[in-house]
């Protein structure tokens, strides 16, 4: 008899396969958007997300005039954002204070302010229905507006340790900061902190879809009410 590990593991490659079809089948029905995003990607570079995944964002950015973009994270793929978004307006929080220094060293004219979060990814079960404590003190020039496109993509997630924040506070944030029929982008989805937070408090009734590019990006959409 098949384990329950075992339906559970073919069940996730069945979805992962269906996932990369889907996301396939619809950059080639946007073929010209697509290109443009292949030819952006290679110009600039940095950029981990897949064409795929780029695709999806872009396409939310150009839903609006004059776009108000607010990325958690900043990195060598920041400028790649701000052209993506060069009708608009894009913002970056970050931070890892060298990473911060560095990319502002190297990208002058890019919108970043250095943000801190408290608490630590290890803490993530513990603090998911305490949003006092996921409050952040953000700038006025990002707390004092709404964002149609917000893209989750830092602090960083990727290890269970003391000295890594986790996503728990960005993702809360956004949940805030997002306004009317804007989108939220969660980049590495599949991890079960970023899932948990945006179930929370992204809600299943904002989920739009789920795409699968070098990791899972989640799509939510807030329409006017």
């Amino acid at each position: 008899m098949e384990s329950v590990s075992a339906k559970k593991n073919r069940s996730d490659k069945f979805e992962s396969s269906r996932l990369k079809i889907k996301a396939i089948a619809y950059s080639l029905f946007h073929f010209r958007g697509l290109m443009h995003v292949v030819k952006l990607r290679n110009k600039i570079g940095g950029i981990q997300l897949r064409p795929a995944e780029i695709i999806k964002i872009a396409h939310a950015v150009r839903k609006f005039d004059n776009c108000k973009m607010l990325v958690f994270g900043l990195g060598n793929d920041s400028p790649f954002w701000c052209e993506i978004n060069k009708k608009g307006r894009t913002v970056f929080l970050e931070d890892f204070q060298p990473w911060f220094d560095k990319i502002t060293g190297e990208y002058p004219r890019i919108e970043a302010y250095p943000v801190s979060y408290t608490g630590n990814i290890t803490q993530w079960r513990a603090l998911i229905d305490t949003p006092a404590q996921l409050k952040i003190e953000l700038p006025g020039e990002v707390s004092g507006n709404t964002w149609d496109v917000i893209l989750v993509d830092g602090p960083r997630g990727h290890k269970f340790s003391e000295d890594i924040p986790g996503r728990m506070s960005s993702i809360y944030t956004a949940s805030q900061l997002v306004g009317q029929n804007g989108y939220v982008f969660v980049h590495d989805a599949e991890r079960r902190v970023e899932q948990a937070y945006a179930e929370k408090y992204l809600g299943a009734e904002h989920f739009v879809e789920k795409v699968r590019g070098r990791a899972m990006l989640q799509i939510f959409h807030f329409p006017a009410s």
